[in-house]
C-alpha cells in the first residue's frame, strides 16, 4: 500500500475565489453540506493560466474539477464524500468534493511531529498510518488530525481502475499533484 496527499498543482492551475463571502462559512471536516449548499458563484483570479482538469481555491482539503473530470472519476468520487456544484462567473459549470470519508489511521507512534516551544505538537513532518484502518471502498480519505487541509489518497490495494491514484494517471488528467506520504 502506497498512500499519497493531494495536493493542488497551485502554480500551474487556474485558481478560483468566492463572490459571495458566505461561502467562508463553510468548513469541510467530513461533513456533509449538501442541505445548506448554496450554488456558489466563484470568479477565477488566476485567468491568464490555462485550464486544467481540477482548479485550486483558497481553502485546502477539497477538490474542484469539470465535467469532464467528473464523468472518469465519478465513483470514486462518489464513494468518498458527495459532489457539490459550483458555478464559475463568465466560466464553467464545475464541481466540488467534500470528502466525508474520516479514517482514524494515524500511527502516533510512527509519525513524527513539530513541536511549539511549549511542547504541545504542532504539524507533522512525517506520516506514520495503520494501513488496515485506512482501507475502505473510498480510496479517497482525510484523518482527523489535518481533516479541513489535506486529502489523502491509497494506491495498489485494489484494482487500479477503482483507485483514484490509478484512474488520474490512467486518463492522464492534470492539476494535480500526488506527494508519496507512506509506503508499507
Amino acid at each position: 500500500m502506497r498512500i499519497f496527499k493531494v495536493n493542488n498543482d497551485a502554480n500551474n492551475v487556474q485558481a478560483l475565489l468566492p463572490t459571495n463571502k458566505t461561502f467562508y462559512n463553510h468548513y469541510f471536516k467530513c461533513e456533509s453540506l449538501m442541505e445548506k449548499w448554496n450554488f456558489y458563484e466563484m470568479y477565477n483570479s488566476t485567468p491568464a493560466k490555462k485550464s486544467k482538469d481540477f482548479y485550486t481555491m483558497f481553502t485546502s482539503g477539497v477538490l474542484i474539477f469539470n465535467e469532464s473530470t467528473l464523468e472518469i472519476c465519478r465513483t470514486v468520487f462518489e464513494m468518498a464524500g458527495e459532489i457539490l456544484p459550483v458555478k464559475v462567473e463568465r466560466g464553467p459549470d464545475l464541481y466540488l468534493l467534500n470528502v466525508l470519508e474520516c479514517m482514524n489511521g494515524l500511527n502516533y507512534d510512527t509519525t513524527v511531529w513539530d513541536y511549539y516551544n511549549d511542547g504541545t505538537k504542532g504539524r507533522i513532518l512525517k506520516f506514520g498510518f495503520h494501513p488496515e484502518r485506512v482501507l475502505n471502498e473510498a480510496s479517497i480519505f482525510k484523518i482527523p488530525e489535518v481533516i479541513s487541509t489535506i486529502i489523502f489518497c491509497y494506491a495498489d490495494v485494489k484494482n487500479p481502475d477503482d483507485e483514484f491514484y490509478h484512474i488520474y494517471h490512467k486518463h492522464k488528467l492534470t492539476g494535480l499533484i500526488f506527494e508519496e506520504v507512506y509506503s508499507d
